[in-house]
């Protein structure tokens, strides 16, 4: 899902999570697009598709399609926010694929920035290490960090 409403200064957003949490990021979309950034959230597709039918072949193709269409979106943005909600009983949870995304960000110098606190689980320490802060749930603040 992208946005393309531009204001005077594009603005835009890249948000990144665990397909099980689609439903919210696709809102959190929707409340950053409401206070004006371009806001690009993953592809339904991909949360929507039984992998589990795919032969491993057919299944790394559609995974390298979604992730280098993603990666392309990433590099597009200003920042990118980490939408970290808790999975597997871990708060802040982060898997692999965000983390994926967040390194492709960090890489060239894009801020990434976490929605919540990063919780104890075994990427903690490479995730804190390229963040550019957090928002503690609270949005606002991320027009402080791009601006």
């Amino acid at each position: 899902m992208s946005n393309e409403a531009a204001g005077p200064k594009a603005r835009r957003v890249c948000i990144c999570g665990s397909m099980a949490f689609i439903d919210d990021m696709e809102a959190l979309a929707e409340r950053l697009c409401a206070a004006g950034f371009l806001v690009s959230t993953p592809e339904r597709e991909e949360s929507d598709l039984h992998w589990e039918t795919l032969s491993l072949e057919a299944a790394v193709a559609r995974k390298a399609d979604f992730l280098n269409d993603y990666f392309d979106e990433i590099r597009g943005s200003n920042i990118v926010l980490i939408a970290n909600y808790e999975k597997h009983d871990i708060p802040g949870y982060i898997g692999a694929n965000s983390l994926m995304e967040a390194a492709c960000a960090h890489a060239p110098g894009k801020p990434v920035v976490y929605l919540s606190r990063i919780g104890a689980q075994s990427c903690q320490l490479e995730a804190l290490a390229i963040s550019a802060g957090v928002l503690h749930d609270d949005t606002a603040r991320l027009a402080e960090l791009i601006d």
